[in-house]
């Protein structure tokens, strides 16, 4: 499988607690550490049109999204990883959208984000090397909480975009452990991250996917 046609994104607190997201500040760590919160920059409009809402998936219905988690990985190779798979937008995005859908047993969040020229291209790379390098599994924290992912399994993600990754992990908490699903997608220099516990419907991705492509 090609990394620019196969895995994708998920929320390491997805199901574990209630996140959103967040984009990094800028300077050598950019990749590696988002600090500041999502902003409504030019193309926020039309990054809003591109979410995922409630009428492009049955059965699901909008739900609330908190606020940004604090996220640090054990591993620095993992911290894209990390980050992305806790709702917070890999670099420093110029504005960023979330939504979070529930309903029939599942819970879906999209974090739809806008780059800077180049800059989503090298979001995708930086989780690439992340899912390389921690496919045996990572800790983390989320909020001071500790977290367990397993074995991060790439699967095949969806055809019609510039580039797609797609992989599932279990992520572990003091009190349970959950099932995930992710997907990332990049349309230009927007990138839609979207991650479902305990699992990501296909209705979900063909609707973001459509949407993103066409924004």
């Amino acid at each position: 499988m090609r990394r620019a046609c196969g895995y994708v994104t998920l929320l390491l607190c997805a199901s574990l607690s209630a996140c959103s997201t967040v984009s990094g500040g800028g300077g050598a760590g950019t990749l590696l550490k988002p600090t500041t919160a999502p902003s409504a920059a030019a193309g926020g409009t039309d990054l809003a049109g591109a979410a995922l809402e409630p009428a492009d998936v049955s059965g699901l219905a909008a739900a609330k999204t908190a606020g940004r988690p604090e996220v640090e990985a054990a591993r620095s190779g993992c911290a894209p990883l990390a980050y992305a798979l806790s709702g917070a937008a890999v670099g420093d995005p110029a504005a960023t959208v979330v939504r979070r859908l529930s309903g029939e047993g599942v819970t879906v969040t999209t974090v739809l984000a806008e780059y800077r020229p180049g800059e989503a291209l090298a979001a995708m790379d930086a989780i690439g090397t992340a899912l390389d390098e921690c496919a045996d599994g990572f800790t983390a924290t989320v909020d001071g909480d500790g977290r367990e992912v397993g074995d991060v399994v790439p699967e095949l993600a969806p055809e019609g975009t510039d580039q797609a990754m797609g992989w599932g992990a279990s992520v572990r908490s003091a009190r349970k452990s959950v099932p995930v699903k992710s997907v990332v997608l990049r349309v230009g220099d927007k990138l839609a991250y979207l991650s479902g516990t305990p699992t990501l419907p296909a209705a979900a991705i063909e609707a973001q996917t459509a949407k993103l492509s066409t924004s």
